[in-house]
């Protein structure tokens, strides 16, 4: 699964300033880290961002669809997301409840200059795994809230290669410091939400409000203070989604995913979207399992366009779990 950002100081650091202001360097480099945290959280979650495979240009005059800069790092951005969901015997018949987990692993390379003529190489990379338990109780037929709580266990990572003519005074001042080291975080996610679904002749709809709130500790690494990063954010998820069902193929239940959402930005997880909040539409077909395959309950295909994020464009994507 791949993808890209246009806002550069999610995973790139301002390095531009940490030749002149050496302090301010540390502080902007100590955000850098904070927000590569908090990002992780949302790029691994798909109910918060879809990845794809495959990534193509919208022709358009509005920045809001991607331009030539988000184009450029959607190719260096990788993201590979691995969930699961274990649904546990229902408390009541209104009651459900359940445990997911999921392994992700992101990277980025690019180039990069501090000083004019002196080409460099900046990779990041952020890896780790996530548990929550969820609860799912209707209120009445139609009206439900929900509720779960999470834990990250992320590993952050930045390696800077300095090109040829880089001064060594900077690279003492530099290295270990901002550059080349790594950070351990435990990253909590409570969420709740509710929410309003109706069948209908042709399927089933929709809508839908979520927030989540993230705050995190680092403690260990190489990173000078061990103890001195602390991501925390909050997003606010809208949205309506349609489910469509389809004549049946191959004698498996199929059908139509359609989902439309905006997310609000707080905090560390600001950085993903110049005006604090970003719009998604994705339309997919998905298949169902039936239990057939382990560890897979639906695969399906689809489109999903992003609208005034850091990964702005259009993304072919491969949906499972769903």
């Amino acid at each position: 699964m791949f993808r890209n950002n246009k806002n550069y100081s999610v995973y790139l650091f301002l390095l531009s300033s940490f030749v002149s202001v050496p302090m301010c360097a540390a502080e902007s480099a100590l955000d850098s880290i904070e927000e590569s945290f908090a990002i992780s959280t949302l790029m691994s979650d798909s109910e918060a961002l879809t990845f794809g495979f495959t990534n193509f240009d919208i022709e358009s005059d509005d920045p809001g669809f991607g331009d030539e800069d988000s184009s450029n790092y959607k190719n260096s951005l990788n993201v590979f997301v691995i969930p699961y969901t274990w649904d546990l015997e229902p408390k009541s018949e209104a009651w459900d409840h359940a445990i997911t987990a999921r392994a992700f692993y992101i990277n980025t390379e690019s180039d990069s200059e501090i000083y004019s003529g002196v080409a460099d190489t900046a990779k990041q990379e952020t890896m780790g795994i996530y548990g929550n338990y969820s609860q799912f109780y209707h209120v009445t037929d139609s009206w439900y809230v929900t509720s779960a709580l999470g834990f990250h266990l992320t590993y952050y990572s930045n390696d800077y290669e300095y090109g040829g003519g880089f001064p060594e005074d900077a690279i003492d001042e530099l290295d270990g410091d901002t550059l080349n080291i790594s950070a351990w975080a435990v990253i909590a996610e409570p969420e709740v939400g509710i929410g309003y679904e109706r069948d209908e002749q042709w399927g089933t709809w929709r809508a839908h409000n979520k927030t989540n709130y993230i705050y995190g500790q680092s403690f260990a690494g190489t990173i000078n203070d061990k103890f001195s990063v602390n991501p925390e954010g909050w997003r606010i998820t809208n949205g309506v989604e349609f489910t469509v069902g389809v004549p049946e193929l191959w004698g498996v239940n199929d059908f139509l995913t359609i989902d439309f959402r905006r997310i609000d930005l707080f905090g560390d997880l600001e950085a993903m979207a110049d005006d604090g909040y970003y719009y998604e539409t994705s339309v997919g077909w998905v298949i169902d399992t039936n239990n057939q395959i382990p560890f897979l309950d639906n695969i399906g295909i689809g489109v999903s366009v992003n609208y005034g994020s850091s990964i702005s464009g259009a993304t072919v994507v491969l949906y499972w779990n769903e």
